[in-house]
């Protein structure tokens, strides 16, 4: 086992034993040095001790306990081995700036701590969402063949963009309050749609589908502001979060100020 898939072993150790008291001797046996040594070894490579980051990634899915669940704040600080229900609050008020029970109220945009990627060049990426409970919006689109490499799907996406152009609609589905869908259809196909409320020529009706959604605000529209935000929503935030994501069924809503917010679809 070479160093890389050490570490990726440790981190893999680490996620699945936050609700547990994690053990740093077995934590060093994985990358055979003593405790002391897998400690800095840990900090030169993450450039974060290693008990900030197993808090900074309890206190994570903590957060989205509370905001997705009913659990009671004393459960949730046992869950996440604090000693107390006041130790858990002070350390959850550190990190995100209010109290478990003022996050439960709020509806201000968690900023996730993911699991750590090796292939990072630095700290691991941190991006903001919320999480929203969209009604069934139906809708007229244009459809182009999902792709699974992402060069070749965003390639097709600005095939499809450059048709729209060519016909005189792409200015018009913007102008009524453009989306883009992606979703696997009943026969097991998927594809990405771009369209709008109104029917176009040669649209065909489409739905999204009522729910909750873990809404990312993509600061710009853009594919230089879109493709990459998605790309790290599938690499870190699906790999780091608790909430049961729905990898099929996902879309985008572009607003007229030239913004763009990306919603991905949870699990009942």
């Amino acid at each position: 086992m070479d160093n890389r898939m050490k570490f990726e072993e440790l981190i893999k150790y680490i996620e699945n034993h936050l609700t547990e008291k994690i053990d740093y001797h077995k934590l060093s046996k994985i990358l055979a040095v003593s405790e002391q040594s897998m400690q800095r070894i840990f900090a030169f490579i993450t450039n974060m001790s290693l008990s900030e980051y197993i808090r900074k990634r309890r206190l994570s899915k903590a957060y989205e306990e509370l905001k997705s669940s009913n659990i009671k704040v004393i459960d949730l600080a046992i869950k996440y081995q604090y000693e107390s229900e006041i130790s858990f609050s002070r350390s959850f008020k550190n990190m995100f700036n209010m109290t478990p029970s003022e996050c439960r109220k709020s509806n201000v945009e968690f900023v996730q701590f993911p699991i750590y990627q090796l292939n990072q060049l630095m700290a691991p990426f941190k991006y903001s969402y919320k999480i929203e409970e969209v009604e069934e919006i139906h809708l007229y689109g244009y459809k182009t063949p999902y792709a699974q490499t992402r060069e070749d799907f965003l390639y097709r996406i600005r095939e499809l963009y450059q048709n729209l152009k060519d016909r005189n609609l792409f200015e018009k589905i913007v102008e009524l309050g453009m989306y883009g869908l992606t979703f696997r259809q009943d026969d097991n196909t998927e594809n990405y749609y771009v369209g709008c409320k109104e029917k176009l020529e040669g649209s065909e009706p489409i739905k999204i589908i009522s729910g909750k959604y873990a809404v990312f605000d993509c600061g710009g529209a853009n594919q230089s502001d879109i493709a990459p935000l998605i790309h790290n929503i599938y690499t870190q935030f699906v790999l780091s979060t608790n909430l049961d994501i729905d990898l099929n069924y996902s879309f985008e809503y572009y607003e007229k100020n030239d913004n763009c917010y990306v919603y991905i679809h949870i699990k009942d």
